[in-house]
């Protein structure tokens, strides 16, 4: 690790990535730190066991499981998160559904005047969508393919309230080859346990694209290194900032050692809505300032999940294959291949966008 550098980027998430790929693409010096570890395919949980190993519960002061647990639970009171911790951040986790939102988002007061109305946010996003969409691989499930069970049923029940099933763009490869990044990947095998970590390198995580898109313009990536705050640079350091992090490799918590740190002329924080609220919270114990609005106005992402069972008709197979082979007779598809859209009934905002799911094999058991 340089002593300095142009931009320090905080987290490896979708806003992490893509700021580093952008960056380093302008020729700009750029330092990554994440706080979990990197994971490559075939280290991924398949099982219970190595599942329940991999997670990590933070309540408060209190913690359980191990601190660079994949899987990181923050139980609440009324809400509970679940974020990823790794190389990619919840792009590991997540089912890489990848929805534009719809054009009467943009009518809330909230928006920047630049991008509010429903006119004004699709037009002037559109283009940054298309590359995103571009570098992600997004796709929906092909039509060549074997129509999963699971979106079978899911029609079935469209049909019965008279409206139709979409295939929503996801964020899976299908046929083996060169991505957007140039990083060879393999065609999806339909396993459906995209929401533990994808084993086959069919899921189009950050670790597959932008990330290493970042490190071929020269960003420097580094794991294990959980940011503590954010503080003004002293006189005389030739930078604005400096960022100190603690190195969870090596065994260095166990004789209580100093943090590290790195000096930046420019932060971006990016380790998501808990992560870069909790180091502005801690940077401003140290003395920086910050919005006294800063950590209000939290919200969910209005997940639901909903589960049946004796289904009348075809079988489901919504539950993934872990370490089972995949066949095609067994296949399952990718966590999510359909939607149901109803966000605009009765009136824009009041309804819900209806998927089916896949169950991860790992949780089988459970």
């Amino acid at each position: 690790m340089a002593a300095r550098y142009d931009v320090v980027v905080v987290g490896s998430g979708y806003g992490g990535a893509i700021a580093a790929s952008r960056l380093a693409r302008a020729g700009r010096s750029v330092c990554v730190l994440e706080r979990g570890r990197e994971i490559v395919a075939g280290e991924f949980p398949a099982t219970l066991a190595s599942a329940a190993g991999q997670l990590q519960v933070r309540r408060g002061s209190r913690r359980w499981g191990r601190d660079d647990g994949l899987f990181d639970l923050r139980p609440g009171e009324d809400l509970s998160v679940l974020v990823g911790c790794g190389l990619g951040g919840t792009s590991l986790v997540n089912a890489g559904v990848a929805l534009r939102p719809p054009a009467w988002v943009y009518d809330d007061e909230r928006w920047p005047t630049a991008l509010r109305g429903s006119q004004v946010g699709p037009v002037e996003l559109g283009p940054h969508f298309d590359r995103a969409e571009r570098m992600l691989g997004s796709t929906p499930f092909p039509a060549h393919l074997d129509e999963p069970s699971k979106l079978t049923v899911l029609r079935t029940a469209a049909e019965a309230i008279g409206v139709p099933v979409v295939r929503p763009p996801i964020n899976v490869t299908f046929a083996d080859g060169p991505n957007a990044a140039g990083v060879e990947q393999r065609a999806c095998v339909q396993c459906g346990d995209c929401v533990t970590g994808c084993n086959h390198r069919a899921k189009n995580t950050l670790v597959e694209n932008y990330l290493p898109d970042a490190v071929a313009f020269g960003a420097h990536v580094f794991c294990e290194a959980g940011v503590d705050r954010v503080e003004r640079a002293p006189d005389g350091a030739d930078a604005r900032w400096r960022v100190s992090f603690d190195v969870a490799a090596g065994g260095r918590d166990g004789f209580d050692a100093p943090s590290s740190f790195v000096f930046a002329d420019v932060v971006v924080l990016a380790a998501g809505a808990l992560g870069s609220t909790e180091v502005l919270l801690r940077s401003r114990i140290a003395g920086l300032t910050t919005s006294p609005r800063l950590g209000d106005r939290f919200t969910g992402n209005g997940d639901v999940l909903a589960f049946a069972y004796d289904v009348r008709g075809r079988p489901l197979r919504g539950i993934g294959l872990g370490r089972r082979p995949v066949t095609a007779a067994g296949a399952v598809g990718p966590t999510i291949t359909g939607a149901v859209d109803l966000t605009g009934v009765p009136r824009p905002g009041d309804g819900a966008l209806i998927e089916e799911g896949a169950i991860p094999g790992a949780l089988r058991w459970l």
